[in-house]
């Protein structure tokens, strides 16, 4: 063809995969939800029976075959942008439909399929390995990948994450609407009309969460991850660079989810402890990287909280993560691992898989899973008040590997400031993970063990 190679326009390509793969993440999300909702329903007797039988064996599937495809094209987009590419450079193009300039070359735009396969550390040296503007390029078109794969570095993971905030209040404001009643299914009697509460309480709790992520589209908070479909959010507080002395990652307990994050409550431990720092050389990481312990109290605190199975499929994510930071961690500083409740569950579980901590706190935390050890090179601590886990472990319902019998972890039990009875066991469990003026006591004794 003459006057040069001419062909698809690499870079729109690109950005359709990304919106195809965006759109086919969110019908997989909304799938699960929607799966979770005909479940927990209350309907009984035959049309009950019926709706579920054709939502199983149907709808659902329809639903799953569509973000399959959705998945798969976005696939074959990303191909055909890379054979283009390839295709362009070879015949002197610049895989953007147009000629060579005089140089002859183009730098190109790195694929998804680069991280296939590699390590945090092989990612880290390959991300190091691309120019400015490949980055750059990387964060625009691939911002999930760019925002949440373990070994690119944070600050461009905070860049990512920015229009990854943004895409997610474009979906909350044009395709969340909010639930109405139909007035034709309403013989379905007070099932029906819970249901439709419970939608509407879910939607009202999405749409809250407006204001935080307009927060951090302004680059007032900063995202380590973030990625809705995998129920991943996890807030940077302080900065990481080479000042950095120590590295906090803080795992907060049961039922935490991403509208935990929106007024504060999962990332006030984490906060204080930064900006109490007079040496201001402190960061934190509030980790909510997978699905938590969630649902009904019974499903949550009494399954799910206490399950070996379930904690076993969440600590590896930690353990990758703890990876990534310590990727960037600079000499000489130390890494700390609080978990509050459940969370120092998960905590010492990514350490039954590779995750390394200089030291690790419970804040009134839960039984270890089965296997673990204390490692040498960690130094183990536990605060807490006379609460409502504590008794559960002390009678045995909740495990009995827990750090207020564990000899490796040096012990603290505080007075309740309310009493020991009734409601004051239960608010003292979340008391310890606080930083008003009853937990005061507990806070300075953390700050010691933290800054010595």
């Amino acid at each position: 063809m003459s006057g040069g190679f001419y062909g698809a326009d690499v870079q729109e390509l690109r950005k359709l995969a990304t919106k195809v793969q965006t759109s086919g993440k969110t019908l997989e999300s909304q799938a699960r939800m929607l799966s979770a909702a005909v479940g927990s329903v209350s309907w009984p007797g035959p049309d009950g029976k019926r709706f579920r039988q054709l939502w199983d064996s149907e709808h659902s599937q329809t639903m799953s075959r569509a973000a399959g495809f959705l998945a798969t094209a976005a696939k074959s987009l990303q191909r055909n942008a890379d054979e283009q590419e390839r295709s362009s450079a070879a015949s002197g193009g610049t895989g953007n439909g147009t000629p060579a300039g005089p140089s002859g070359g183009t730098q190109g735009t790195p694929s998804v399929n680069d991280l296939t396969g590699k390590s945090p550390a092989e990612i880290q040296t390959w991300w190091k390995g691309l120019s400015e503007a490949q980055q750059q390029d990387f964060i625009r078109q691939h911002p999930v990948e760019a925002g949440n794969t373990n070994g690119i570095p944070f600050d461009a993971r905070v860049k990512a994450n920015e229009i990854n905030a943004q895409n997610r209040i474009d979906w909350l404001k044009n395709h969340d609407p909010e639930p109405k009643i139909n007035p034709w299914l309403t013989i379905g009697g007070k099932p029906y009309i819970d249901q439709v509460a419970k939608d509407h309480e879910a939607w009202a709790l999405r749409q809250s969460g407006l204001g935080y992520l307009q927060s951090v589209v302004d680059g007032k908070v900063h995202l380590a991850a973030y990625d809705p479909a995998h129920d991943s959010i996890v807030e940077m507080v302080g900065n990481y660079n080479a000042d950095t002395k120590h590295v906090i990652t803080y795992v907060p307990g049961t039922t935490t989810n991403e509208s935990s994050f929106y007024n504060g409550g999962a990332q006030d431990m984490a906060k204080y402890l930064v900006q109490t720092d007079s040496s201001k050389s402190t960061v934190a990481f509030v980790y909510k990287g997978t699905e938590f312990p969630d649902g009904g109290f019974v499903e949550a605190f009494l399954q799910e909280a206490k399950s070996d199975e379930f904690v076993a499929k969440t600590a590896p994510v930690l353990a990758g993560f703890q990876n990534a930071v310590d990727l960037e961690k600079p000499s000489g500083a130390e890494s700390v691992g609080i978990g509050h409740s459940w969370g120092l569950r998960n905590v010492t579980g990514s350490e039954l898989n590779g995750a390394h901590y200089d030291k690790v706190i419970a804040l009134s935390g839960a039984a270890m899973p089965p296997g673990w050890s204390r490692d040498p090179d960690t130094e183990y601590s536990s605060y807490t008040y006379p609460d409502v886990l504590q008794m559960a472990e002390h009678l045995g319902v909740v495990g009995d590997n827990y750090p207020m019998r564990d000899p490796a972890f040096d012990r603290h039990v505080y007075s309740s400031p309310g009493g020991t009875t009734g409601l004051d066991i239960v608010n003292d469990h979340s008391l310890i993970a606080t930083t008003g003026a009853d937990n005061q006591t507990a806070l300075r004794d953390i700050q010691k063990k933290i800054y010595g």
